[in-house]
């Protein structure tokens, strides 16, 4: 694994910006409201189910280097996040851990007004430094209202470009860990490749970390030494976010079958995906076999779903083979069990 994804980036100032919190209304915004709402009016905006027109073994330009057991290596690191922290001193957590043995972690931490939580670590075996951030947690409310918050906000960095109000808090909190590690982590191992990567929430925090990186430091080339793997991903920003993450990433965005979340938000409110997205298209027949999709939102991928074909049972995985439940913790809960309590489980029934 020596090119497998890469990041073309471009140092740019970052500008500093004035700070807008939510009102206190906002954090009061139904999220069960939200989701219907956002589900229902979906349905206007994707088309029948296409017959896929191609699979793993054809990868486009963008993805050449990309392998399945990259993405499921990759995977298991994006799982690890959820983990109880006491598998970090060691890396063992089972099979999740025994399929990269040898990583050491060498930071993690959850931060106190979000719990925002990420690790980074070496891979010596293929010389690569992880960034993984955790999903949402459905027991821990800071997470959830972080989710809820999907207000859109000014993205400092590019004029007039807007992103997710909670996912952009809870970056913020996490920025200087992570960018702080990476860099320190990248002068003691020159050589070493860096993998920024997470699923759910963690993966919208996975991508502004990513561009974060790309922004504030010239040591990151194009299709060299930086690439970005995401999982069950939600749409992060605005049209003109997306315009950026394409000029400055090449992310792979990897979505299974029916996974309602990177569905949302939804864009009636003004969301849309950037390009990279590989869709497990049947995952009850293979969770590694793919199509490749063009550009942002495809309507020949995900979008190409009607609504009662999404379902919350695919958000978890598995993901080449690897399933997001994979580490027994105390947080052990998939956003399906979040929105049964929500009594959305007729959406399961559907299927």
């Amino acid at each position: 694994m020596k090119q497998i994804i890469s990041s073309s980036c471009g140092a740019i100032h970052t500008t500093k910006h004035f700070h807008k919190s939510l009102s206190h209304s906002s954090f009061k915004f139904s999220f069960k409201l939200t989701f219907i709402i956002s589900l229902i009016l979906l349905s206007t905006l994707i088309e029948a189910v296409p017959t896929p027109t191609s699979s793993y073994s054809t990868l486009d330009k963008r993805n050449d280097n990309i392998s399945k057991d990259d993405l499921s290596k990759f995977a298991n690191f994006a799982a690890a996040a959820y983990c109880d922290t006491s598998v970090f001193k060691d890396w063992n957590c089972g099979p999740l851990c025994d399929a990269t043995n040898g990583t050491v972690v060498n930071k993690f931490f959850t931060t106190k007004n979000t719990a925002t939580r990420a690790y980074i670590a070496t891979y010596e075996e293929e010389e690569l430094i992880v960034v993984s951030f955790r999903g949402t947690v459905p027991d821990n409310i800071k997470t959830v209202l972080t989710d809820a918050k999907l207000l859109l906000r000014d993205y400092p960095p590019v004029k007039g470009a807007k992103v997710h109000t909670g996912f952009y808090e809870a970056f913020l909190e996490a920025q200087s860990e992570v960018f702080d590690e990476v860099q320190k982590l990248h002068e003691e191992h020159p050589n070493f490749k860096v993998l920024y990567t997470g699923h759910s929430l963690g993966a919208a925090l996975t991508l502004l970390a990513a561009l974060d990186l790309v922004q504030n430091s010239t040591d990151f080339k194009a299709n060299e030494n930086l690439f970005v793997a995401t999982y069950g991903e939600p749409r992060v920003g605005d049209l003109k976010f997306s315009k950026f993450v394409d000029s400055k990433l090449k992310v792979t965005r990897v979505v299974n079958g029916g996974d309602p979340v990177p569905h949302l938000p939804p864009k009636f409110l003004s969301y849309e995906h950037p390009s990279g997205e590989l869709w497990i298209s049947d995952p009850k027949k293979s969770s590694s076999e793919f199509i490749t999709c063009k550009g942002p939102e495809d309507p020949k991928c995900s979008n190409s779903l009607p609504i009662i074909q999404l379902n919350a049972i695919f958000h978890m995985g598995p993901y080449f083979g690897v399933s997001m439940r994979g580490c027994k913790s105390n947080n052990d809960k998939s956003v399906g069990q979040l929105l049964s309590g929500l009594k959305f489980n007729k959406l399961e029934k559907d299927n």
